[in-house]
């Protein structure tokens, strides 16, 4: 089945749809903190406590003085008192006054207590980086981007369910029962759903509309957010779900169920029974040897690699690995000391994830105490990453999180980390030898695109002495519930996140050369809070250290005893 609607008609839809938002410039990318959105909370909880106060206060006031002014009134019809000499005029007076006054005065007096409240209030917004329109998009993509991404099961906000009502595989599943939940209102559910068709998620656009549009029939139905001037009435969502619909529709007909801008359903929304071109989608594995290959293909590289990325960063977040089972049993783990004096009494429990690429999960590399430490020292100082290539003040779009660079030498746990890395992987990473430690706190729907950690081979690191970024540690302060696994699309594998423990990967060859199996991604964060700290060795202080192998292309790895 086939809509006649033309290519213009259908870019006036999307830019239709795009205006009903009502996105503005000048976020402030709120969501993209976890420590960030708490601070809000607890900011919005001292607001709210004072302006009950203030409320209640002036309620007060206005009550006091409401009634002052009826007794004048009573008194004020008559004629003036100085013309009349009327007795009971001039009784009723001064019984006004006496009687009246004394509660004005403390009504107002008491009233002067919250003038302070008043100000404080009046200038929260010179104060704090409080949320626009502008956030609101971004907090509506990153949720619609969590629907598409974990399958989430949207039916169920149609019947008032919870947006975590969803079915995760493997170790990733989420058990929701035991949670608390906060339910979407209407006007959310259709703004999110706004955003996500604007955005390509044409299928998650028109479940939350459908969401919406369900939800503002029911009886129990009640905005909770009285001073918002969008009009989701039952006629206009109609309207809104039409459009998308019909959006939708057309996109799958024409472009196909998936690219790297847009994602439909797998069958258009018209006819449920009918089916159109371009929805099969290649599910076939592209891992290994077999990338390393395609890699020289100028013409798959441009054209097809991306589409494969995400397709497979998508599945690896899911839960799934994409290795067979052969190389699956070729791993093992034990305790390993990396041939360190100091660790042979307390090595350190080593799980081997890939041998090639060589990566491995350490447990228990940083205590408690330590994780707590490093996220005191970092949580104040906490910024948006930039993107150099657009300008100083343009956010990064490839991640989702908010960062802070720390030195080493101020911060003793980060010395504790890095010995610990030295000893085990036998390397050197000292503050003037390597890039500081990049601590990240990841908000709704944090993530970071696929991408390699090393600067080349097309760019030249920025320090020489420090050199290119042969390993990197990726360590875990804090996990989420729910989503936020590390994956390896060209590798097949993905690392839950366990806390306290590190991801250790070379990122370089024996032979220094660019391991392009490394590319990485996070996966978004469903549910809870993410805090790595990531440690890049840099080359410069290694290759003296790092013995010339005959075989260019043998992998690095920790020495296994």
């Amino acid at each position: 089945m086939s809509f006649n609607l033309s290519p213009w008609t259908l870019t006036l839809s999307l830019l239709l749809m795009a205006s009903l938002m009502g996105m503005v410039t000048g976020g402030h990318a709120l969501h993209a903190s976890w420590a960030q959105l708490e601070q809000l909370w607890q900011a919005e909880v001292k607001a709210v406590e004072q302006i009950r106060k203030v409320v209640l206060t002036l309620s007060e006031l206005n009550g006091v003085l409401h009634r002052y002014v009826q007794s004048w009134e009573a008194i004020a019809d008559t004629e003036p008192l100085g013309g009349s000499g009327d007795p009971a005029a001039a009784y009723s007076l001064i019984r006004h006054v006496a009687g009246g006054w004394p509660q004005v005065d403390e009504a107002i007096n008491a009233g002067q207590a919250v003038f302070s409240d008043i100000k404080e209030l009046a200038s929260r917004a010179d104060r704090e980086l409080l949320p626009n329109a502008d956030d609101v998009a971004a907090a509506s993509e990153a949720v619609a981007r969590l629907a598409h991404m974990y399958h989430l099961n949207l039916t169920a906000l149609t019947h008032g369910g919870h947006l975590l009502q969803a079915q995760l595989m493997g170790d990733n599943t989420l058990n929701t029962a035991s949670l608390h939940h906060h339910s979407l209102s209407v006007s959310d559910l259709a703004s999110i759903g706004l955003v996500a068709v604007n955005k390509g998620y044409f299928s998650v656009g028109v479940e939350f509309l459908r969401a919406a549009r369900s939800r503002a029939a029911t009886p129990a139905h009640k905005n909770h957010e009285p001073w918002l001037r969008e009009d989701f009435s039952a006629q206009r969502l109609d309207s809104l779900l039409s459009t998308a619909v019909k959006v939708h529709d057309h996109v799958l007909e024409i472009r196909g169920r998936r690219s790297l801008t847009h994602a439909t359903a797998p069958t258009p929304y018209r006819d449920e029974r009918g089916r159109v071109g371009h929805l099969d989608e290649d599910d076939d594995v592209v891992v290994g040897v077999q990338y390393l290959k395609l890699h020289g293909n100028k013409t798959w590289m441009l054209q097809e690699r991306p589409l494969v990325e995400q397709r497979q960063v998508e599945r690896l977040c899911r839960g799934e690995d994409l290795r067979t089972s052969l190389e699956r049993s070729e791993l093992h783990c034990g305790y390993a000391s990396g041939g360190s004096p100091w660790l042979l009494l307390a090595p350190f429990k080593v799980e081997q994830i890939s041998l090639d690429p060589y990566i491995i999960l350490i447990h228990e590399i940083i205590s408690p105490r330590e994780r707590a430490h490093v996220k005191e020292r970092a949580s104040g100082h906490l910024h948006a990453p930039h993107n150099a290539m657009r300008g100083n003040n343009t956010t990064r779009n490839d991640w989702s999180l908010k960062h802070v660079w720390l030195e080493e030498e101020a911060v003793t746990s980060l010395q504790s980390l890095g010995l610990r890395l030295s000893h085990l992987a036998r390397v050197t990473v000292g503050d003037h030898l390597s890039e500081p430690y990049m601590v990240a706190n990841y908000g709704l729907g944090g993530s970071y695109d696929a991408h390699r950690d090393t600067h080349g081979p097309v760019r030249s690191p920025p320090n020489l002495a420090v050199g290119e970024r042969m390993a990197t540690m990726l360590t875990y302060l804090q996990v989420p519930s729910a989503g936020g696994r590390t994956v390896f699309p060209w590798v097949g594998v993905g690392v839950d996140a366990v806390e306290g423990a590190a991801v250790l990967w070379w990122n370089l060859l024996a032979s220094h050369e660019h391991d392009f199996l490394t590319r990485h991604a996070a996966c978004p964060v469903l549910r809870g809070h993410k805090w790595i700290v990531n440690k890049w060795v840099g080359y410069g202080a290694q290759w003296q250290t790092q013995p010339c192998v005959a075989d260019p292309s043998r992998k690095v790895m920790v020495p296994w005893y």
